[in-house]
């Protein structure tokens, strides 16, 4: 019995040591959900706008998931200078870079939700922070946490977006290279040689959160840096205080941030650009294929846009760190309406579109006049910031978000439940390496009480 007990032991010590689950998780892909593109049968798309990754970030490392059960509280303002902590590694900085510098504080009290009496945020809605206005007029409807610092993941599009039809012809032609197609993270699916046109491009970039098209959209205005410069520089003119483009595809990367304030400035714009307004508001179109390969119909991730009959377009967006990020806009009796959300997770149900319809629909009685507040550009927005740009937009060991279906299979395996054992497996195991070495001491003990009633 004590020779069967000290194996027991053994074998459990070993399978301790060599249990897999102890070992640093990999990484979820991340970013822009843009799963499976929607089917005129089914215009959900499978995972639809929010799980499949869309920014395509493949980080190297992630800690064990936490499931939120309700939204976080933001009364004390605890984003007011830079966002949560980063559960993986896209934030570490490689040998010899700075940390970044965060941008004066905007708002440092008073940070919880502000809505019109009557107005209910629904128990679903799990972001840390909201913000719903009316494009046109400006008029702030509701708000949580509106100048609080957080990652804006693939959202962050808009920017390039509006840089590129600013300066580029829509229909000039631009031939993708490896590099283009090689991007990290979500790709709408350009090739090598394939010829596309600023316009398909853009399809590609808002559409399907494609940061191929990212990748060749920034080459068509002068490459990396300075694309990154021209969309830091949009956002200071459009008035923002809390917006650091680390990337122009939203990968996290050290500095990135941003706002719901902010990115209700950025989107007001965009939605009164019509060249914008009209590509977010396409449910699909024909795109090129290249070599051998046929094109194919592009549908759009949005799931506002394809489930809401009032829908008009916006973007979504997801990483490891950004968590669950989205905009979208409904066009009610005429009255075109926002919603942008950051930081939120869906583990409980509602996507985060459809977080986002609650909010828009409970708006619906909100009559013009009744909000609490206006969307106003600051007056003297601090400098540019300066961002230190790689060639490829990601600091050294950023994690990298993941929109596409093609780019998954990078992603580990996520399965809720596992992952939610991981951190008692630990404990497991050494309760049962105690129990054994008492069952093997107690056996000992007998064994040679034994031997002395024998004398």
């Amino acid at each position: 019995m004590k020779n069967l007990a000290t194996l027991a032991l053994a074998a459990v010590c070993s399978a301790a040591l060599s249990a897999p689950f102890l070992s640093p998780a990999p990484a979820r892909a991340q970013e822009d959900p843009a799963a499976t593109a929607p089917t005129p049968g089914d215009p959900a798309g499978g995972p639809a706008d929010d799980q499949a990754g869309e920014e395509g970030e493949a980080t190297k490392e992630s800690a064990t998931p936490t499931y939120r059960t309700e939204a976080p509280n933001t009364d004390t303002c605890p984003q007011s200078l830079v966002p949560p902590e980063p559960v993986t590694t896209s934030e570490r900085l490689a040998p010899g870079q700075p940390a970044p510098t965060p941008l004066p504080a905007t708002q440092t009290s008073d940070c919880g939700v502000k809505a019109p009496k009557g107005f209910t945020v629904d128990k679903d809605v799990l972001a840390a922070a909201f913000l719903v206005a009316d494009v046109d007029s400006g008029e702030i409807i509701a708000m949580k946490d509106p100048h609080g610092r957080y990652r804006p993941a693939s959202i962050i599009k808009v920017l390039l977006a509006l840089v590129a039809i600013e300066e580029l012809d829509l229909n000039q032609k631009y031939t993708a290279t490896a590099e283009d197609a090689n991007a990290d993270g979500s790709a709408v699916g350009i090739g090598e040689g394939g010829v596309y046109t600023i316009e398909q491009l853009l399809q590609g970039l808002v559409m399907a959160s494609g940061n191929d098209a990212a990748h060749a959209l920034a080459q068509a205005l002068g490459g990396d840096k300075a694309t990154l410069d021209k969309v830091n520089k949009k956002a200071h003119e459009l008035g923002t205080t809390d917006t650091v483009a680390a990337s122009y595809s939203g990968l996290d990367a050290p500095g990135m941030s941003t706002s719901a304030y902010d990115l209700g400035l950025i989107y007001q714009a965009a939605y009164r650009n019509p060249t914008f307004a009209r590509l977010v508001n396409t449910d699909h179109v024909d795109f090129p294929g290249y070599g051998d390969l046929p094109g194919y119909e592009l549908w759009n991730d949005n799931g506002l846009l394809m489930n809401d009959p009032e829908g008009i377009g916006g973007k979504t967006g997801y990483t490891d760190d950004a968590h669950h990020t989205f905009v979208g806009a409904v066009n009610h009796g005429g009255r075109r309406l926002m919603a942008i959300i950051l930081n939120t997770t869906v583990e409980h149900g509602p996507r985060a579109w459809e977080q986002a319809q609650k909010l828009l629909h409970e708006s619906y009685d909100v009559r013009p006049g009744q909000g609490v507040g206006t969307l106003a550009p600051a007056a003297d927005p601090s400098a540019t910031p300066t961002v230190t740009a790689t060639q490829d937009p990601v600091a050294p060991n950023a994690a990298e978000p993941s929109d596409a279906p093609t780019t998954s299979a990078r992603a580990h395996a996520y399965d809720p439940v596992l992952d939610d054992l991981k951190p008692w497996m630990s404990w497991l195991i050494v309760g049962l390496v105690g129990l054994f070495a008492l069952i093997a001491a107690v056996l000992t003990l007998r064994g040679t009480t034994g031997r002395h009633h024998k004398r």
